[in-house]
């Protein structure tokens, strides 16, 4: 497969954009040809200038800190709605990506910006041309949203209402064009099955751990980053990673640290992008608190060995579409102390992969929760065990196969390849299009963009392919089954002077062969002679019927190295298909493959 996946910019800290650039990095590494389709920000700024890009509209980039093939495409920050960078002009800059990469695949990613809308608009489109009759390459659509309600505690009564308005026009619409639609909760399925969306088409991907960077800097010493935070390596640490912002409320976590400053056993670290003024206050207050240490945002490395050296991880975010570095904290056996807001009480179940305690504003709760798991190691035991299995089956691997296996099936269907034994489809190097389909008794032909397959047999098919540029002549033929015609003409002959030559044959001979003849028919013993001379007629009679039934027109499919393949004549259909296809490939100048002479035709 050829997959874009869309977002509208990049990140190092922010978990939708970590989730589409960590798709691309698992796809690429999975053997599909994938490429990450963004505007030119990074967080916010821009990476590059509109100038670099050009007319062409888009430039691609080889990122070498994301380590993925990046798409960077003219974009602007939008005054409406707040907070989001929209792409420009782009129906027309998608058209061109598409058809320059050659793309099978569009994933978006989240709400609110144009990317995703636009998208639809474009899979709508194409679809709208084939159904007029013009031949389009499949394109499937995959959405996925990072879906959560609009809250009244975060946003203004005025963006509320447009996100309520964009959820119930534009959000519907994509769920309706979309081939599968990407879930990071049962509980977001079900608000996409209210919206309308086919519960068929929603498939379970909540984030994923990127279990490859765990796997890389699974041998570094954990204790590392404690060290290099001054950090005693035998204190207790509770954990924050995450992006230092008012949703996340990491407020309230020194509110707890605060709480809890008495025990000098625990130790409090929040880590994360700290750029605004929100974080320029934690700051101020940290600085304040013994027990805690603040740091900016952590390399993979240090993430990694400050999850490892946790004993606990804490969040009290007030919004929380899923919390992907939950995730990763229990991928790791760290239990999580959380408010348990929007997919949060997913992940965390109560009292099995940690505590779940009463919203974001429950510091006590959270200090309880914090002592009880400090002071009771078997309970600790319990959870962690139980959140290090529970999270096994979230690795991104695993995940992205099963994203993989969907995509496939959806491809096969639209192109029809679904009507191909697995086998065959599995050795197909990237898809292909079925144009049309005959059957005729036990044969069946397919004919795809770029091969004919024969199957023959009911039950147990083989299937022969066979590339259009193997076939050089397609051979009108008459066929005659001569040789079941002559044998039985000899048997006749033979049966009807038996009583002529037995005088001159050898009595050995003759008598093997009216042994022969007796021990099938026991009965005719004593008249052997007399039956022979009557039913002569019966080899020949039988023969002849036979020629008369097999005796057909034909085509025979010729080429330098392939030995003819015989089609009856109820396939001359196919026949003219198989002709105009390869026509079509020798008149094709934008093929990259050797075009096929248009098949020489013999009688």
């Amino acid at each position: 497969m050829r997959i874009g996946v869309i977002m509208y910019q990049t990140s190092t800290s922010k978990g939708q954009e970590l989730v589409a650039q960590r798709m691309v990095s698992y796809l690429r590494r999975s053997g599909q040809d994938a490429y990450l389709i963004t505007s030119v920000y990074h967080d916010g700024k821009p990476v590059i200038s509109e100038e670099s890009i050009g007319d062409k509209e888009y430039v691609l980039i080889q990122d070498d800190e994301l380590n993925i093939p990046i798409i960077r495409v003219s974009s602007f920050t939008s005054r409406w709605p707040p907070r989001r960078i929209l792409f420009k002009d782009s129906i027309h800059t998608l058209e061109r990506i598409v058809n320059e990469f050659k793309l099978t695949v569009l994933i978006t990613h989240s709400t609110l910006w144009n990317g995703p809308e636009e998208v639809a608009k474009f899979v709508e489109w194409r679809r709208n041309i084939k159904t007029l009759g013009v031949k389009q390459d499949p394109l499937i659509f995959c959405h996925m949203s990072h879906f959560h309600e609009p809250s009244p505690g975060r946003y203004s009564i005025v963006e509320r209402s447009f996100r309520i308005a964009w959820n119930q026009l534009s959000l519907k619409t994509i769920l309706r064009v979309a081939d599968l639609i990407l879930v990071v909760t049962p509980f977001e399925r079900e608000e996409k099955v209210k919206m309308g969306a086919a519960r068929s088409k929603c498939i379970l991907f909540p984030g994923g751990v990127d279990d490859y960077t765990f796997l890389t800097y699974g041998s570094s010493r954990p204790t590392e980053v404690l060290q290099q935070f001054n950090i005693p390596i035998d204190l207790k640490i509770i954990s924050y990673i995450g992006t230092v912002e008012e949703r996340k409320n990491p407020k309230a976590i020194l509110d707890v640290a605060e709480h809890l400053v008495d025990r000098k056993d625990i130790h409090f670290v929040i880590a994360g992008k700290d750029d605004s003024e929100y974080a320029a206050t934690m700051k101020e207050r940290a600085g304040q608190l013994s027990n805690v240490t603040m740091h900016s945002e952590l390399s993979e490395k240090e993430k990694i060995q400050l999850i490892k050296t946790s004993y606990l991880n804490i969040l009290l975010s007030r919004m929380e579409a899923l919390g992907l570095t939950q995730l990763e904290f229990m991928f790791q056996g760290i239990p999580v102390i959380t408010s348990g807001i929007g997919g949060q009480a997913w992940i965390v179940e109560n009292n099995q992969d940690g505590i779940q305690v009463d919203g974001p504003d429950d510091i006590d709760g959270a200090g309880s929760a914090i002592l009880e798991l400090v002071d009771n190691r078997k309970k600790w035991e319990k959870l962690s065990a139980h959140a290090k299995g529970k999270t096994a089956e979230f690795a991104l691997t695993r995940l992205i196969q099963d994203l993989e296996e969907a995509l496939t099936s959806k491809i096969e269907r639209e192109t029809g390849m679904s009507t191909l034994p697995a086998e065959v489809r599995q050795t197909l190097p990237e898809p292909e299009t079925v144009i049309q389909t005959w059957s005729r008794g036990t044969n069946r032909l397919i004919t795809t963009n770029k091969r004919l397959f024969i199957q023959r047999g009911r039950h147990s098919r083989s299937t022969t392919e066979i590339p259009y540029s193997s076939i050089k002549s397609i051979q009108y033929i008459r066929r005659y089954d001569w040789k079941t015609l002559l044998s039985a003409g000899a048997l006749s002959f033979l049966m009807f002077v038996h009583h002529y030559v037995t005088p001159i044959l050898s009595r050995s001979l003759t008598s093997r062969f009216v042994s022969i003849i007796t021990l099938v028919v026991p009965s005719i013993t004593q008249n052997l002679s007399q039956v022979l001379a009557d039913i002569w007629v019966i080899p020949i009679s039988v023969a002849f019927i036979l020629f008369l039934f097999k005796a057909r027109k034909g085509y025979a499919l010729n080429g330098p190295s392939l030995s003819p393949i015989y089609l009856p004549p109820s396939f001359s259909e196919a026949i003219d298909r198989i002709r105009s296809i390869q026509q079509e490939q020798v008149q094709s100048p934008s093929t990259n493959e050797p075009s096929p002479e248009a098949p020489e035709i013999t009688t």
